[in-house]
């Protein structure tokens, strides 16, 4: 018998079956097609013919309170081959079978859909449910029975075949007829397409799920194919910020000119400029009136504007036909069609728009016209908002939002251009509540003009929301205090830096659309920031255009597919004016630029050029910028992250090295705030010690290694000349190191004396862990590793030469027993061996020292029973009714504690005498080298004994105070669970121990209060309380339970008390053990170390395997000494600048060629030449020309000595194009065309050289430090401003606000007056305290919209690749308003990648020049001079850097990237584009031409031929 699983598979299975087969659901063919005629038959007849027309009706379909629109109508005529009995005359009249059939077409060998094939079928099958009249048909579609318009129909019928009811839905209506054709059939369908018109704004739910998107799809591609939209992102073209602000209206000067010629504002304190006026007409108009001047009487004023011209259709809507040729009208990016557009087009258009005027145009003083000239007409108190659904106080005032940096210039403006306006700050009502103002609706809306804050909105929204309906058990008891931003209904709202709002779900943006307004203006010279899609939403949603913004699938449509539609929308509500347009209309004084470039002063360059070095090596590529390897992929994610990494980095160092916190960590920490170059060399001369010392050790292990393996190679006599050699070389490395060390505890003495002493404190005892000795320095502890390590080598080189006396001595083939050489070389095997025991005593002498200390404080501890004891519970002696369950729970407590305690001072005795067990003695006891393996087994009991102290202290605190110690109870599941697998230190003690913990663990519960001493004391005194309000009733019985109650409360208290200080005593304790335990192991570990050093050779002693040991050992050493040869030349020079106090001011001359020189070599002994004569001196002789010292390759340091002056270049048109990389891999800086740009400009004027001088020639105060070639060249050339330009004030601009802190430091020193964003009013104070010179402009600061007319200058301290970013500061200044000629003085290092930066932004600004120019020359044919109006076409460049400029996504990410983003196809020509490449110098050459140089290798060659004539005789 079957199972039940078995019987449903077989029924699942029989489904299928019937399913995938539906010829067989009605029996024959004949049998479906009468089922069919049957239900057919069935139908209602349709309308008689006298009510409708003869072919079509009259009015279109109306249901549910919308007209249904035909879009087509499709036929198709369906044979049968037989025609079954029936009665056809009434089958021939048409009837709507929607509700009876569905129809599908599909492939002949699949249901699949949508279709793909050519070899089709028609499946018609019944809606019905009755079993009886169901009937499944397939008609096979031969070529050309299917149109794609049929297709099409059939595709809405299978997916919406009856109508659904709703509004824009579109469906599919079927009519059938039946007549004989001959012994056959024809079934005839008729398909209508219909459209539900759309009445509403919103769509239904159902018309607006994918099903009737991808139906709305089919129509318009179908039907309406001009009309419809690209299907995908892809079939259109990308979108950048660009479209905005190619979208954006700009009013005609002819039309808009003769309106406006004679504007004139009352009360405005302030002349409009051609351009203003037009751009305040247009605003204007968007409030729906306009500036008229009256024929009559010539006065001028605001007047209504005229209608909108009803014939222009809403935005996305075309006109076209339905099916019956009737006027309909379609928007695809709505998904709608009406026959009245009227609604979309009353709702497209709410009053406001967008002002993006560019940077520096007056947006501000527009804002102010436009609240002269447009007040709110008279109407009623009180105004019913569609949008809050409720009345509101109606007010004229303008409602101004504006980031808080902005603030104060906001209202310095209105009070200067408009005095007559009254204006209000409003802080928001905390704010005002705290200050005792009272800010009612009521006076707010009293007001001109209101001013608040993005900040106000952030924190108010709290208060400006509804409260959710809901009921309340209570009334309420105090009424919630209501904003009044959402009490008034404002004339008008104005956000300034509108982008503010581009995330509409922040609570600034939400509060922005929530405030109740007539119109709105968003105000911002950069609506777009990174992303069209992401950053106008929130304005539109603030505008509340919700037809476009709030349905996202309408807004996603609009900024990926429709970009007619978006135009249009832009065009319609937003305006721009950029300076290029309007440059002729302005009075803007003219603005210079120069270009200085400086050198870095010796020390600078040396850092810069090993970080360069070093850098570009994490890159893959060497100083060249050629690949290291073959396989690097300059698309490789990781390569282009270590890329921009190294770029950012460098661009810091140009500035000062110790911007970045890469930089300051590879440079060390100090304690002062900034570097001056002096404090930058003193740490590289510590980092290039460090890395020397690393390498001589080395060097030293390799060679002591080298001996072994010739050791075991029987060349004992060899081994030990090596290892002398090594003990010699250690012996001096060892002096060096002491005297460091002796002279570094000098200094950290007489630094002690000038502090003051600090009073002992009983725990003296505990030894500082971080390195810091007795005098509290680092560096007295750095100076005793550094000699800790030098001690390291001599001890095994002096052991190694001990070993192989004794090899030498007791060989009986080379030393005979008892001879004077056997007697001494166990003389020096003996020496070697004490010596090297003393040597071994000193290196443990720190940590010994140490560890002995902390053990003797325990022992005398111990010995004076100095340890904490933990007091006995006393159990209470009374109770009374009340207090008997507290009594009960405190005996538990108590006892459970005193258990406890005796265990606990039984694991303490234990652990203290495991610690004060001895170290090895090495006068009494013999050094095996195993005694750190040997000590561990102790070590581990030790650290078991403690870890389970703590956790029973830990449990004790818990039943003492009621909080557990949560870290310790981590700690000792993991040490737990760890034992439990045999792992971690002694396991089997630990399970062992911790199973006694548990047993006596007091029994502690959380949320219990009786199972804790506090969580008694906290019953007690609710105890007391209550008795003691009974006893003031007159309870005789209640006065002797308070009376018990008290003495309880007493007692416990004391008990808590006693134990808790004992808890925290034992805890601290059991921290001195742990670290006294921490110092016996590492006396353990350097001892182990150091015996380590001395093993026996570990390597294969086979012969084969030695010597390839000895190859390896060979070419190890090599390569240390050459990298140690290197790293003493580089260190020799970082002292020679050390010693002369460089900043090499002066030129250096050659030995050599007696001619100065700025790149030169300096030796290892510490003689200076130009390259070219000591590359030749060295090819010949290989020693030194002044002290004939050996040299290799490496005993040369390169360095450079460029001359400090100054360099002044006007930016100029043409740029050099950085040489492309050598690797074909390598991205190459794109060419824009290939006609060679002008080689001319009329752009920029240029300085008197003089002037440079002056400012090179600026003494600083000779006690001031000196800074860096940047800091240093600003400051002098900010005092060089003071007399050429008294009162000039300056912006200083770095992307990296790390500079303008080292910046603020210098001035701070120097006197000279700053200030910033920071700083509270540092705008204010700029603007009007004529003290403060300077304002520091970081990248990363908010100051879009920032108005400094007051500054003349612009300090750009870094070039920018973006120039978006620069053109942003240079714009706080160059601006409308500015009376004074504008400079802005670029500041660029020679010979770093700021020139290879440099040179790419000046070119790519140059392409957008020679892009119009290019266009502008080949007007009729003819070359035009491109250099004419090249002004105008700087202007246009940099507008469009601004439009095409993704702003928010120009700054890399704190943390990863500080300064700018550079994109991957620029960070080779970045890095590599300041080297001049395939430059070759003919040095050879021009050495033998010169007579000086020849003289002396002529003089030096007569020399060596001395001196072998003198040494051998040979001629």
């Amino acid at each position: 018998m079957p199972s039940k699983t078995s019987r449903r598979a077989q029924s699942l299975a029989a489904k299928r079956s019937r399913k995938s087969s539906p010829s067989d659901d009605a029996g024959s063919e004949g049998d479906k097609i009468t089922a069919l005629l049957k239900q057919l038959q069935a139908l209602p007849l349709p309308v008689p013919s006298a009510q409708q027309d003869a072919e079509h009706p009259a009015k279109r379909v109306k249901t549910s309170g919308h007209d249904v629109i035909t879009v087509a109508r499709e036929c198709l005529a369906l044979p049968v081959s037989e025609a079954p009995d029936f009665d056809y005359d009434a089958l021939s009249t048409s009837r709507d079978v929607s509700n009876i059939i569905a129809l599908q077409v599909c492939t002949a060998d699949s249901s699949q859909f949508p279709i793909t094939s050519s070899d089709l079928q028609l499946v018609i099958r019944s809606r019905m449910k009755p079993r009886n009249s169901n009937f499944h048909l397939s008609f096979l579609l031969q070529d050309g029975m299917l149109s794609p318009t049929m297709r099409a129909a059939l595709s809405v019928a299978h997916t919406q075949g009856v109508d659904p009811g709703d509004e824009g839905c579109i469906w599919a209506a079927v009519a059938m007829s039946v007549r004989r054709d001959g012994p056959g059939l024809s079934l005839e369908l008729s398909v209508e397409v219909r459209w539900n018109e759309q009445v509403t704004v919103w769509s239904s739910k159902r018309s607006a799920a994918s099903p009737q998107e991808a139906l709305r799809n089919i129509v318009v591609s179908t039907w309406y194919a001009e009309l419809a939209l690209p299907k995908d992102k892809s079939t259109v073209l990308s979108w950048s910020p660009q479209d905005f602000y190619e979208a954006a209206y700009v009013p005609d000067k002819q039309s808009f000119d003769a309106e406006v010629t004679n504007m004139e504002v009352s009360r405005l304190e302030a002349k409009l400029y051609p351009f203003q006026r037009r751009a305040v007409q247009w605003l204007l108009k968007r409030e729906g009136v306009r500036w008229s001047r009256d024929e009559h009487n010539g006065e001028g004023g605001v007047v209504p504007a005229p209608p909108r011209d009803l014939t222009e259709l809403p935005i996305s809507w075309s006109r076209t036909q339905d099916a019956d040729g009737n006027t309909i009208y379609l928007s695809p990016l709505i998904g709608a069609i009406t026959t009245d557009p009227e609604l979309f087009q009353a709702l497209e258009g709410p009053p406001g728009g967008i002002l993006a005027e560019e940077m520096g145009l007056g947006k501000t003083l527009e804002v102010i016209s436009l609240v002269l000239l447009h007040p709110r007409p008279d109407t009623n108190v009180m105004v019913y908002d569609h949008f809050l659904g409720r009345e509101l106080l109606a007010s004229s005032a303008t409602l101004i939002v504006t980031p808080i940096t902005l603030l104060d210039q906001w209202l310095s403006e209105i009070r200067r251009h408009a005095p007559s306006l009254n204006i209000l700050f409003y802080p928001g009502i905390r704010k005002a509540s705290k200050e005792g103002q009272e800010l009612s609706a009521e006076y707010l809306a009293q007001q001109d003009v209101i001013v608040t804050t993005y900040e106000v909105l952030r924190t108010e929204i709290w208060s400006a929301s509804d409260e959710p309906g809901r009921s309340m058990r209570n009334a309420k008891q105090y009424e919630s205090v209501k904003s009044p931003l959402v009490q008034v209904s404002w004339w008008r709202v104005c956000i300034d830096e509108a982008q503010m709002v581009e995330n509409w779900s922040t609570n600034a943006a939400q509060l922005a659309r929530r405030i109740p307004r007539i119109n709105a203006w968003g105000v911002t010279g950069t609506p777009v920031k990174d992303d069209i899609q992401k950053d106008l939403r929130g304005l539109l949603l603030f505008l509340r255009y919700d037809l476009f913004a709030h349905p996202g699938k309408v807004w996603n449509v609009l900024t990926t597919r429709d970009k007619k539609s978006f135009r249009e929308l832009f065009r319609s509500l937003s305006m721009r004016h950029t300076k290029a347009m309007v440059k002729s209309e302005i009075s803007i004084p003219p603005q210079k630029r120069y270009v200085i470039t400086m050198p870095f002063t010796a020390v600078e360059e040396q850092h810069y050029q090993s970080l360069f070095e070093e850098l570009t090596a994490t890159c893959g590529l060497d100083t060249q910028g050629s690949p290291l390897s073959d396989d690097w992929d300059p698309e490789d994610p990781a390569v282009q992250s270590a890329m921009r990494i190294a770029l950012d980095r460098l661009r810091q160092t140009a500035l000062h090295p110790e911007v970045g916190s890469r930089n300051r960590r590879a440079l060390g920490q100090k304690s002062a705030p900034m570097r001056t170059v002096m404090e930058v060399l003193e740490a590289m001369l510590e980092q290039s010690e460090a890395v020397m010392r690393a390498d001589q050790r080395n060097l030293l292990q390799w060679q002591l290694a080298r001996g072994q393996i010739l050791a075991c190679q029987k060349r004992v006599n060899d081994a030990l000349a090596l290892w002398k050699e090594v003990l010699g070389t250690a012996t001096d490395w060892v002096a060096e190191c002491r005297r460091q060390f002796q002279q570094a505890q000098e200094e950290a003495r007489n630094a002690q004396k000038l502090d003051k002493p600090t009073p002992e404190s009983e725990d003296d005892d505990e030894a500082d862990e971080s390195g810091r000795d007795e005098f509290g320095s680092a560096q007295v502890g750095e100076a005793r590793r550094r000699l800790r390590s030098a001690l390291e080598i001599q001890h095994a080189a002096v052991f190694f030469c001990g070993n192989a006396y004794f090899t030498i001595k007791t060989d009986e083939t080379v030393t005979a027993e008892d001879s004077d050489e056997f007697k001494e070389l166990e003389k020096f095997e003996v020496e070697s061996y004490d010596r090297a025991k003393a040597i071994r005593k000193e290196i443990l002498q720190e940590s010994h020292k140490r560890a002995t200390k902390l053990m003797d404080n325990i022992a005398h501890r111990a010995a004076e029973q100095k340890f904490a004891e933990i007091p006995e519970f006393k159990p209470p002696n009374q109770s009374g009714l009340e207090t008997n369950r507290i009594v009960e729970a405190l005996i538990d407590i108590g006892g459970a504690l005193d258990d406890q305690a005796n265990q606990i001072d039984e694991w303490r005795e234990h652990a203290i005498q495991l610690l004060l067990r001895p170290l090895v003695d090495e006068d009494n006891d013999e050094v095996t080298g195993e005694e750190y393996e040997q000590s561990t087994k102790l070590q581990d009991e030790i650290l078991v004994y403690l870890q389970v102290l703590r956790t029973a202290l830990a449990d004790r605190s818990a039943a003492v105070t009621g909080q557990k110690n949560f870290l310790v109870e981590h700690e000792t599941k993991v040490a737990a669970r760890m034992a439990a697998s045999g792992d971690g230190p002694f396991p089997e003690k630990l399970i062992e121990l911790l199973a006694v913990r548990e047993v006596l663990k007091p029994p502690f519960v959380e949320g219990q209060a009786l199972s804790s001493l506090r969580g008694v004391v906290s019953e007690l005194r609710g105890l007391t309380m209550k008795l003691r309000q009974d006893a003031a009733s007159g309870s005789s019985r209640a006065a002797a339970e308070l009376e018990i109650a008290n003495s309880l409360l007493k007692s416990t208290t004391s008990h808590q008390t006693d134990q808790s200080k004992a808890v925290a005593s034992m805890e601290k304790e059991t921290e001195k053990c742990m670290d006294t335990l921490n110092a016996r192991l590492e006396f353990y570990r350097q001892l182990q170390e150091v015996s380590d050093m001395v093993g026996d050779y570990e390597g294969s002693r086979e012969e084969g395997a030695l010597r390839t040991a000895l190859q390896t050992a060979d070419k190890q050493v090599q390569t240390l000494q050459g990298k140690l040869a290197a790293a003493e030349a580089k260190h020799r020079y970082l002292i020679h600048l050390k010693e002369t106090e460089s900043g090499s001011e002066e030129s250096k001359t050659c030995i050599i060629c007696q001619s100065t020189f700025s790149t030169g070599v300096l030796t290892v002994c510490g003689h200076q030449f130009c390259k070219e004569c000591i590359t030749l001196w060295w090819k010949a002789h290989r020693k030194c020309p002044v002290c004939k010292r050996q040299l290799n390759s490496n005993n040369l340091h390169d360095i450079t000595l460029k001359p400090q002056e100054l360099k002044l270049h006007p930016e100029s048109t043409t740029a050099p194009v950085p040489s492309s990389s050598p690797d074909d891999k390598l991205p190459t800086p794109p060419t824009s065309s290939s006609k060679p740009p002008p080689t001319t400009t009329t752009i920029y004027s240029a300085l008197n050289p003089e002037k440079l001088s002056q400012i090179k020639s600026i003494n600083l105060p000779s006690a001031g430090p000196t800074y860096t070639t940047k800091v240093d060249t600003l400051l002098r050339h900010l005092l060089w401003l003071r007399s050429s330009d008294p009162g000039a004030k300056s912006i200083i601009f770095s992307q990296y606000k790390e500079f303008l802190e080292v910046l603020a430091l210098a001035f701070k020193r120097y006197h000279i007056g700053y200030t910033s964003f920071d700083k509270p009013n540092g705008i204010s104070s700029f603007k009007s305290d004529p003290s403060v010179e300077v304002f520091l402009l970081s990248a990363r600061a908010h100051s879009s919209g920032l108005n400094l007319v007051n500054a003349s200058h612009v300090f750009i301290c870094e070039p920018i690749l973006n120039t978006a970013l620069e053109l942003q500061a240079i714009a706080r200044v160059d601006r409308i308003g500015q009376e004074q000629e504008t400079t802005v003085w670029l500041y660029l290092v020679e010979g770093t990648v700021e020139e290879g930066i440099y040179d790419l932004s000046v070119r790519r600004r140059l392409e957008h020049i020679g892009s119009r120019d290019h266009g502008r020359g080949q007007e009729n044919g003819k070359e035009k001079d491109v250099g004419v109006g090249v002004g105008v076409d700087l202007e246009e460049a940099n507008s469009m850097e601004m439009q095409q400029a993704k702003l928010g996504r120009l700054m890399g990410r704190d943390g990863v990237i500080a300064g700018e983003v550079v994109e991957g196809k620029d960070l080779w020509s970045c890095l590599f584009g300041h080297l001049k490449r395939g430059q070759q110098q003919n040095g050879d050459r021009q050495l033998v031409e010169n007579l000086v140089t020849r003289g002396f290798l002529a003089a030096e060659a007569a020399e060596e031929r001395m001196v072998i004539r003198n040494g051998d005789g040979r001629v």
